[in-house]
């Protein structure tokens, strides 16, 4: 069976992947480069990888998030390991890494700490973007620590992560970043993918998704220098309630920012 072929399986076509996606599949389980997958696309395929292609395939079907499977994904153009105790980052995400971005581009801002790191995902991309930054991560989940330190390790990026609920034990930083859980137990328009594959703890929150969020408000002056900022990501319909939270607490400067789609996704705001 060649490339081209098994692009054109009944398998592949229904798992429904974007094009992005089949090429990840073929570069992970082929070793082919962009490149070699457009001029390799008559060569014969070893039946074994094709098996392993279409195994792939039908467990996508089945509605295992692709990530998990591959045990990679990609986020900010780092290449990043993954697992089903994690978060899959989105592209969503990017929003956060470019509001922080900019705050650190258009200031003097060299400490920067990441709550709820996950994958280490939004650490990672800062640090990436901004090597001379003191970038540091902290997460509750035991997995999602262990899952950014080795990250770090691969990519070389030295961002440290702890273990950690919320601000425990932490100190003073000039911008924090965070995605926290966010999503009500009830809301119905989460993916039942998402609710079976990917952990409940990294996206669900009490009080129709505010409770953390409600926190991390409350809690992150304690932990920001003078003039210190917060880049908090949320859903596209809590920013009202979020920009309303923050201003009754004192916070200055809020601002909320919209994705690629254009949806409300990250409000950031200045130490009260």
């Amino acid at each position: 069976m060649t490339l081209e072929e098994i692009q054109h399986s009944d398998s592949i076509r229904a798992a429904r992947w974007t094009q992005s996606e089949q090429q990840l599949v073929f570069s992970e389980v082929l070793g082919l480069t962009l490149t070699e997958q457009i001029l390799s696309a008559e060569s014969p395929i070893a039946h074994s990888k094709v098996e392993q292609v279409l195994d792939i395939a039908q467990r996508s079907i089945a509605g295992e998030p692709l990530a998990y499977i591959l045990g990679v994904t990609y986020f900010d153009g780092l290449k990043l390991a993954i697992d089903s105790k994690v978060l899959i980052p989105r592209p969503d995400t990017e929003t956060l890494v470019e509001a922080a971005s900019e705050l650190i581009s258009n200031g003097n801002i060299q400490s920067v700490h990441d709550l709820c790191s996950g994958s280490g995902a939004v650490a990672l991309a800062i640090k990436a973007r901004h090597p001379r930054c003191v970038v540091t991560a902290s997460d509750l989940s035991e997995y999602a620590v262990r899952c950014t330190t080795q990250n770090a390790t691969a990519l070389q990026l030295d961002v440290e992560c702890a273990r950690a609920d919320l601000f425990e034990g932490l100190l003073e930083f000039e911008l924090i970043t965070v995605n926290p859980p966010y999503i009500a137990w009830d809301d119905p328009e989460v993916d039942a993918d998402v609710v079976a594959h990917e952990p409940a703890m990294a996206l669900f929150s009490d009080h129709n998704g505010l409770s953390l969020i409600q926190r991390i408000l409350r809690d992150a002056p304690n932990h920001l220098s003078k003039g210190g900022l917060l880049c908090l990501e949320h859903g596209y319909s809590q920013a009202h309630d979020v920009r309303k939270l923050a201003i009754d607490i004192g916070w200055r400067s809020v601002q909320t920012l919209q994705d690629l789609a254009g949806r409300d996704r990250v409000t950031r705001m200045q130490k009260p």
